[in-house]
């Protein structure tokens, strides 16, 4: 005790409080090593990076600590549904327990702007001459009874409805203090909350969005998270990755439509409306759709020539590539010139009547605009990227694209066309702004850490996030009996995952394994083409193939929200759910349900991706080997939380398959295989049957 305060072992160790407000409650020594480890972090303003196995219970073990610090902590987190977790059930028994010592503390949940309808928008909208469709309707209903205004009380408003698009805040149309709303709005009141509060649950977005705020991202300093003392990143593995999006800019189809559409509602709110103003919005309109209208197809005339997405067995991301200085041809400057002068002219009409809130907006949303589109077409020049399979080769061909600091990029779908530029290495932006800033900052995750033949270490993600050579280290395994309770499954007779023959060989693999365990299997793809192909092979062979009784459903991502899939899957006790890579990790069903994980092959990144592309040709400049030093490594964080789905009690069993024979032939499988937790290895299908059978 200091202080008269607890301190963690008298929470968390033998004999915690605890154990008779939870059921089945047992002490883990890897939790209590986890939070004197991050209390330490705390209070001696150090930063910790954290790998905790599955079943350590690292929630406990950072939210404890951060309590009893008595500083203001940033709990981010990787989803929305981790954050409703931590929130409802994780921190209500921290203070149930805390509260037997004489502690209490406040804490708040913050959500992205997009979650909150924005009072301002919605009185504009509803108020129009437009058309009210039916999800508006049910909104406007809803708007004049919700306390909260959160978006998630809207239970089954799809995910993309254009209702909700119109009437959500957001940065892009955020007024602030100014704004008539501002006292009674919803993003206000969870502002004012989080600002009492000594625990502020986030996600990783937000934090994010605030960051590249406070940093001047636009060259303006703003923030959106009220001031703390330090950070918990919870699935800490998908920093770089969120960052990038927050520190890069992207113009779209949809962005530019967006702004059309709120500027004629803004014209109309603020009886601004006459030929003249019309015209200036349609100018905007039309210099648009022509702009984006020469980029079509240019994403996938990049992918038919450079092969297919799967080179390596990545997630393919077929419509987009490398902006290449030679891409910005005549035509497509001509546009965006038009583009330019539209979009400077409806400025200078918007500033010149900023006194009305909506206005004022148009006008900095404008001034975005042309800022991004400049930084884009600044951020094209040459870059490389792999060209073939081979990992000691180390073949990197010339490629348009990227300078020292960025990476430009075009993705061109059939509906959007976006341009964008992205930052090449993070770790000297987030060592400034992030480790350098902030007292403690604590990382952790169950797949943090890389093997080495000096066991697990930190360095791959130490240096992605630019973290400091003193940064505090340690591995919590899991308590789990892996040894016992699962198998790795590695087959040395399908094909190579480039022969065309794979994918049917793949299902028919995934046939029998399910023959075995009586389906119960998620089959998780590195590609949606790979998941498409796989899911239509099974189609065709699976139903009624092994059992004499009703066909096991066959269940595919996409075919229905993401947590309705999950409850058939549950429900069922027998399904196949192929599926790709927002399966692979955040997704957790324990029990008998699930009891066969089979990862179609190597999660590698798509060397063709532009990021990726200029990430590896930045190390190969520096003299590294991308691939051993970047691809290699991000393929065994992701492996592993593809292997993390099986087992999430300590009574969880079954088998996960990696159907990729390079795993057992390339010099690299074993550092994979090596980054994997110790579970049994299988070689054939008759090893998975007594392994089965012996569960």
């Amino acid at each position: 005790m200091e202080g008269g305060l607890p301190d963690v072992d008298a929470v968390l160790g033998p004999g915690s409080p605890l154990s008779e407000r939870m059921t089945g409650y047992e002490h883990r020594e890897g939790q209590l090593v986890m939070a004197r480890a991050v209390y330490e972090a705390f209070t001696r303003d150090r930063h910790l990076f954290v790998e905790a196995g599955t079943g350590t219970g690292k929630t406990l073990a950072y939210l404890v600590p951060a309590v009893l610090s008595g500083r203001t902590v940033i709990v981010a987190t990787a989803t929305h549904a981790l954050q409703e977790q931590i929130f409802t059930k994780d921190l209500p028994l921290v203070r149930e327990v805390l509260a037997a010592h004489g502690v209490t503390f406040q804490a708040a949940l913050m959500k992205g702007l997009s979650n909150y309808l924005c009072k301002r928008r919605a009185s504009e909208r509803f108020g129009s001459a437009e058309v009210m469709t039916s999800d508006l309707v049910r909104i406007e209903r809803w708007a004049r009874e919700t306390e909260t205004g959160e978006r998630s009380e809207l239970e089954g408003l799809a995910e993309n409805a254009n209702g909700w698009r119109d009437v959500m805040s957001g940065t892009d149309t955020r007024v602030g203090a100014g704004c008539k709303y501002h006292d009674e709005c919803f993003v206000t009141t969870m502002r004012r909350e989080a600002a009492s509060a000594q625990i502020i649950v986030v996600n990783h977005h937000l934090f994010f969005a605030d960051l590249a705020l406070r940093t001047g991202k636009n060259g303006g300093y703003a923030s959106a998270l009220p001031p703390y003392d330090a950070v918990v990143f919870d699935e800490a593995h998908q920093i770089e990755g969120v960052a990038t999006d927050f520190f890069g800019v992207r113009v779209s189809t949809s962005r530019v439509d967006s702004l059309v559409r709120d500027t004629r509602r803004a014209i109309v709110s603020a009886k601004l409306l006459d030929s003249a103003s019309m015209r200036l919005v349609d100018d905007v309109e039309s210099a648009s759709q022509a702009f984006f209208r020469s980029w079509q197809g240019a994403g996938r005339a990049a992918s038919a020539r450079s092969g297919p997405s799967s080179v390596r067995g990545g997630a393919g991301d077929e419509g987009k590539r490398i902006l290449a200085s030679a891409d910005w041809s005549a035509a497509r400057l001509d546009a965006l010139g038009r583009l330019d002068m539209a979009l400077e002219a409806l400025y200078a009409f918007a500033l010149g009547n900023d006194r009305d809130d909506a206005m004022g907006i148009v006008a900095r949303r404008a001034s975005e605009l042309l800022s991004d589109l400049q930084r884009v077409r600044s951020s094209a020049g040459p870059e490389r990227h792999w060209e073939d399979d081979d990992p000691t080769a180390g073949a990197l061909v010339r490629a348009g694209g990227g300078h020292a600091g960025g990476v430009a990029w075009v993705d061109a779908r059939d509906r959007n066309v976006s341009l964008g530029a992205s930052p090449v290495d993070l770790g000297p932006l987030l060592r400034e702004k992030l480790f350098e800033r902030i007292p403690s900052v604590v990382c952790t995750s169950a797949t943090l850490a890389t093997a080495t033949s000096a066991g697990p270490s930190f360095h791959f993600a130490r240096g992605r996030l630019g973290a400091p050579p003193d940064v505090g280290e340690l591995v919590v395994p899991s308590p789990f009996a892996f040894e016992e309770r699962a198998a790795l499954y590695v087959p040395d007779d399908l094909p190579e995952p480039t022969d065309p023959r794979y994918e049917h060989a793949c299902a028919a693999r995934i046939a029998e394994l399910a023959e075995i365990t009586d389906g119960g299997c998620f089959v998780l793809c590195t590609s949606n083409r790979a998941m498409r192909a796989i899911h239509a092979a099974l189609a065709q062979r699976f139903h009624g193939a092994y059992d004499p009784r009703p066909p096991a459903p066959l269940l595919c991502q996409g075919e229905a929200p993401k947590h309705v899939l999950l409850e058939r899957f549950r429900a069922s006790g027998r399904a196949l759910l192929v599926a790709t890579m927002s399966f692979w990790e955040g997704v957790d069903v324990p029990g008998h349900a699930l009891r066969l994980v089979v990862l179609d092959k190597i999660p590698f990144a798509v060397p063709s991706d532009p990021v990726v592309a200029a990430r590896s040709a930045r190390i190969e400049a520096e003299g590294g080997n991308p691939f051993t030093e970047y691809a290699v490594p991000t393929a065994a964080i992701t492996l592993k939380q593809g292997f993390g789905r099986l087992i999430r009690t300590r009574s969880d069993g079954g088998i996960v398959a990696l159907l990729d024979r390079r795993a057992v032939r390339r010099g690299y499988g074993r550092s994979l295989l090596a980054s994997l937790p110790p579970a049994q290895r299988l070689e054939t299908l008759e090893d998975v049957r007594g392994f089965w059978q012996s569960l």
